[in-house]
């Protein structure tokens, strides 16, 4: 991908759907989660189904592609949660 990682960070909002290109699921995919905020300069992500948050490095997030639909995320533009965990 070529854009560049500040304007990707700028762009992000809270409970929106990323991918931690660090992070790896059982199959070997990018772990995918609710972007929370950064911190400290660790980005804190919590996963779709429930659990325990995650950080990774700011830079190793990507935003995932409009047309993908993850479960839960009712098929937003943004895909953001639906039902974001109240604060």
């Amino acid at each position: 991908m070529s854009e560049d990682p500040e304007s990707v960070l700028s762009n992000l909002v809270p409970h929106e759907v990323v991918r931690d290109l660090k992070h790896r699921d059982a199959d070997g995919k990018p772990r995918e989660g609710a972007f929370v905020e950064i911190l400290c300069g660790a980005a804190f992500l919590r996963p779709l189904g429930g659990g325990r948050e995650w950080t990774t490095r700011p830079h190793q997030l990507q935003p995932c592609d409009p047309r993908e639909i993850a479960p839960g995320t009712g098929g937003n533009p943004r895909r953001r949660l639906m039902f974001p965990e109240s604060a």
